[in-house]
């Protein structure tokens, strides 16, 4: 049956492509003598968020006095030019699993939007090609970078939502994302929420399902098991 009355709402680092955030992030820290960046406090701390709070939670746990000498700004871009760098080498990947799941998905009906904090994100959208379309195309909606804060652009993904669809209930409204800082943000929005490769949550943060894989997923299925009619 198709659904006209949902959405789903994607992250895109880490989740559509997998992207070298992570790598770009420890370069700028060891570049600039900032010690105690690990995978661990990256996704804890940092995955998920725009850059701009990313970075400043770099600086107030790891290097609170750099943030007295005013570097914060020549730190972000840094890290920006190390980040086109690693792209224009080629250093992503685009998970064809999940864009297959996608493509599922809009063939029934379901909105998809794609609500990155980075905008860094649109660079390879728009320039990696599928099936001879653009990655970006796969989408119906696009409130990337919207917002100084991950809640406030899903707040923008579910206005356009509405302004698409009319009425709608959060609950089925589903976000895919790899980051707790993420799923924190939906949740406090109201929404389904699917891990996706998620690692480190807590019974505070939990997400509504976590998945290794979609595979093998229908998006009707994953609709059921989130408990909402299609």
């Amino acid at each position: 049956m198709t659904n006209t009355s949902t959405a789903f709402i994607w992250d895109f680092d880490g989740v559509v492509v997998f992207t070298p955030h992570y790598e770009a992030w420890s370069i700028a820290c060891q570049d600039y003598g900032i010690k105690g960046f690990t995978r661990e406090f990256y996704d804890k701390y940092v995955s998920g968020r725009p850059r701009v709070e990313g970075g400043l939670m770099i600086f107030k746990l790891l290097a609170p006095g750099m943030l007295k000498d005013k570097v914060l700004d020549d730190f972000l871009e840094y890290k920006n030019k190390v980040f086109h760098r690693l792209v224009r080498e080629g250093k992503y990947k685009v998970n064809y699993d999940v864009v297959s799941f996608i493509q599922k998905a809009r063939s029934k009906g379901i909105l998809q939007v794609l609500a990155s904090a980075s905008r860094n994100a649109m660079w390879i959208a728009e320039n990696t090609f599928i099936d001879n379309a653009r990655l970006i195309d796969l989408f119906d909606l696009n409130v990337s970078a919207i917002g100084l804060s991950k809640e406030k652009i899903f707040a923008k993904a579910l206005e356009k939502i509405r302004e698409a669809l009319g009425r709608i209930d959060n609950n089925c409204i589903v976000v895919f994302e790899d980051a707790i800082a993420g799923i924190i943000a939906a949740k406090n929005l109201g929404l389904k929420t699917v891990g996706y490769n998620l690692a480190n949550y807590t019974s505070n943060n939990n997400p509504d399902l976590v998945v290794k894989s979609l595979k093998d997923m229908d998006p009707l299925t994953l609709l059921s098991l989130l408990g909402c009619k299609t």
